[in-house]
């Protein structure tokens, strides 16, 4: 089954992305088996671009530790990911513009928060530092996204992601949400 049809039995809804052709030669970025998601197995709190794998890995950390998480930690699921987005092309932050971000082939999601059922709001920004339930939530699901991801970054990996959740599937690999 190809990678778009998972997606699709997943119940995710999207539609297949390709970058333009001028954009192709005149750019270092890629986008291969590109797709804008309008929602996963949860609401986005908008469209996002990312290649398919990236999305079937978003969708395995939903169904395998971010819904069992927050049912656990709250009693009730995750309705909207609030993210900053995905395939976007820039250099990865801190390398002097030297190496290209794996936002740049679509292998990277970003997300500040998470919006539950009952419309209570968790922000990594507002939450992280708490000693309650929403930084519980937040520690836990970012924790074990590492067994999922190559690369999870969070406010512990430093000042550039001190507001958000970084997800790849790149090439390295570090756990320090």
């Amino acid at each position: 089954m190809s990678c778009q049809a998972q997606l699709a039995a997943a119940g995710a809804v999207f539609q297949p992305v390709k970058m333009s052709a001028a954009a192709q030669m005149s750019s270092p970025c890629t986008l291969e088996d590109g797709v804008k998601l309008t929602r996963t197995t949860v609401n986005l709190n908008r469209p996002v671009e990312m290649t398919c794998p990236m999305a079937l890995t978003l969708v395995r950390y939903e169904t395998e530790v971010m819904q069992p998480t927050a049912r656990r930690v709250f009693g009730q699921e995750i309705a909207t990911i609030n993210h900053a987005g995905g395939f976007t092309c820039r250099a990865m932050t801190g390398s002097n513009g030297k190496r290209l971000s794996e936002h740049g082939h679509g292998r990277a999601f970003d997300i500040w928060g998470f919006v539950l059922k009952n419309g209570t709001r968790i922000s990594v920004t507002n939450d992280w530092a708490a000693r309650d339930r929403k930084a519980a939530f937040l520690h836990e699901s970012s924790r074990r996204a590492c067994g999922i991801f190559s690369v999870v970054l969070g406010p512990g990996s430093g000042y550039d992601h001190r507001d958000h959740l970084h997800f790849d599937i790149g090439r390295g690999t570090s756990c320090n949400p």
